[in-house]
Parts: structure tokens; C-alpha cells; sequence
């Protein structure tokens, strides 16, 4: 089979398989926006002109429960809508449970984020006895960088929703590497402000903290 005829056969396989993933199945799945950029419009229909009633992050696992000529009839967040199969991956050993968790990334606050931590800190990633607040921070996003370096995923300080569900579990290894240093923090005499070591640098200097290797608060 010559070169431009694998890559026909390969399309097609791709065709099969997205149509697949929304059209004939009774039973529900989970499904992973898997966008180039951006969210993923769920719309109230199965059109594209129909109108969007939710923007769905790329990277959230969501459960499609229908299909309609191309598109997945799913729910997420309170809300059941249609999304194009195109930017759906099926997740087909995923158990349901972890669509209890939402992604979780710098800004986000609640519960979730405090239980995230205190699960953190048991498995040695957090200093036994640091302050936690229930804020997503740099200071959660390099812990979850860490932990995503000990199992060997992509350390982008996201946690995802599967990292969640695995983070929860009885699989969940233990830390083994090295803590980050502790951050030093002294009080500004100049304007009052509180000044700490910046988490991307440690004081070296970069874009973060223009260059001056403190972040005021």
C-alpha cells in the first residue's frame, strides 16, 4: 500500500470512528472536549447554526448520553445540550465518578480546591502543617506540577478531572522527589506591602515579577 493510500485508509478509519463515538450506541459514555484552542459550544440543537447555551473548556470530560446525525446530545454542569462529535474523544474505560470533579486551575476557589490540597499534603506534596485556603494559587499549580512530574504527565498545573479521580485514589503514589524551597516572605518597608519570592524564578528575576524576583501583595 503506497503512502497516499495508507493516508486514505487512515481518513477513513478517523471518519468511522468519530461517527462511532455518538451514533448507535444506547449506553452512556464519557467524553473529552479535545479542541484545538478554546471552548466547545453546546448548542440547544443538533445544528451548527443553533444557538450555543454553554461554552464547554477544552480538556473537560462530560457524559454523552444521545446522538443525532454527527452530534453528541451531552451534559455538563447542569446543562444538557448538543456537541459536535469532531471535537469529542471517547474515554472508553472512564469511570462515571470522575465527572464529579471540575478542572481546577490558578483563580478557581471553593471546597474542591481545599480538599485538592489537604489530598496533596497527605501524600507529601505540601509541607505537613503549611497554611491552606481554599484559593487556587501559583503555589497549588507548582504543587500540582509536581505531582504531575512524579506519574509522568504533562506538567502544565491543571488538575484535570481524570488527575483528580487517580489523585483521589488508592493509586495515588506517595511523593518521592524533592519539595520546592520554602518561600521567604518579609514585609516591604517602603509602601507597606506583604513581598514574596517569585514561584517562577525564586528571586532570579523574569516576566512574572518584572524582572525584580519579588511579587507585592
Amino acid at each position: 500500500m503506497n503512502m497516499k493510500k495508507l493516508c486514505l485508509f487512515l481518513l477513513f478509519l478517523i471518519g468511522i470512528w468519530r461517527t462511532a463515538l455518538c451514533e448507535g450506541s444506547a449506553v452512556s459514555v464519557v467524553a473529552k472536549v479535545t479542541t484545538a484552542k478554546g471552548s466547545l459550544n453546546m448548542r440547544a440543537s443538533a445544528s451548527q447554526s443553533s444557538k450555543a447555551i454553554a461554552k464547554v473548556p477544552n480538556g473537560t470530560c462530560m457524559l454523552v448520553v444521545g446522538s443525532e446525525d454527527g452530534w453528541c446530545l451531552c451534559e455538563w454542569n447542569g446543562r444538557t445540550g448538543y456537541c459536535s462529535a469532531d471535537y469529542l474523544t471517547l474515554l472508553k474505560n472512564a469511570d462515571p465518578v470522575l465527572l464529579t470533579y471540575r478542572v481546577l486551575r490558578s483563580g478557581d476557589k471553593g471546597s474542591d480546591v481545599l480538599a485538592l490540597k489537604l489530598r496533596l499534603q497527605e501524600l507529601g506534596y505540601l509541607r505537613s502543617g503549611s497554611a491552606l485556603s481554599d484559593s487556587y494559587n501559583a503555589v497549588l499549580a507548582e504543587q500540582i506540577r509536581l505531582f504531575q512530574r512524579q506519574i509522568g504527565v504533562t506538567e502544565d498545573g491543571i488538575a484535570s478531572q481524570e488527575l483528580q479521580f487517580y489523585l483521589f485514589s488508592d493509586k495515588a503514589p506517595a511523593c518521592t522527589l524533592e519539595l520546592p524551597k520554602a518561600r521567604s516572605q518579609v514585609k516591604s518597608e517602603s509602601n507597606g506591602l506583604s513581598r514574596e519570592i517569585c514561584g517562577c524564578c525564586m528571586g532570579e528575576g523574569c516576566e512574572c515579577c518584572d524582572y525584580q524576583g519579588w511579587i507585592y501583595y
